[in-house]
């Protein structure tokens, strides 16, 4: 895996998902803003008819398709990795705060989560103590919280983290554009 460079695009965005499918991640894409809304066209492309969303669990059969798409758009995508014996909660503040602060490093406009109805406050707290840790008094960028079929760009890190859990070709396909963070 080669490292990105993290090219400080002010304004980009940041879509982030977790995977908990083994030890804990949590992937943040990095996309341009300029680049979001065909980023987001090429992306609802990939919906099968009838699907609100895309969600790597239940597409399988197509999963070269789709990652193959992800890796073509050519977002940067970080993945925080905790071991899987760190409880639950302790692993995604941890991540949460290592996001924040990447996110404060690039410069981000905004950081958007996949919607989790149980994490969201306890998100927005760690996104506050991220920054703090990032030597910021306040957050930089705008941060909150949208469901997936709202945002298809939520799409990139659960293809991404759902790769990399599964290993093998399917991790070989996605490596170019990661860069792992082990906490």
């Amino acid at each position: 895996m080669t490292p990105l460079s993290w090219d400080p695009t002010p304004g980009a965005h940041i879509y982030v998902d977790e995977s908990t499918a083994g030890d804990y991640l949590l992937m943040g894409a990095v996309v341009a803003s300029a680049d979001a809304p065909q980023m987001r066209s090429v992306m609802r492309g990939l919906l099968l008819p009838g699907s609100r969303s895309l969600h790597m669990r239940k597409e399988q059969k197509r999963a070269a398709t789709i990652l193959g798409t992800v890796v073509g758009l050519g977002p940067n995508v970080a993945i925080f990795r905790v071991s899987r014996t760190t409880p639950a909660l302790d692993a995604r503040r941890a991540t949460v705060h290592a996001l924040a602060e990447l996110a404060c490093q690039l410069r981000a406009d905004r950081v958007v989560f996949d919607t989790i109805d149980s994490m969201s406050a306890r998100d927005r707290a760690w996104v506050i103590e991220g920054v703090h840790l990032a030597g910021e008094p306040t957050p930089p960028f705008g941060y909150h919280h949208q469901r997936r079929h709202e945002e298809p760009l939520l799409w990139i890190p659960d293809a991404v983290g759902w790769a990399w859990a599964r290993g093998g070709q399917h991790r070989r396909a996605v490596e170019r554009i990661c860069y792992l963070v082990d906490l």
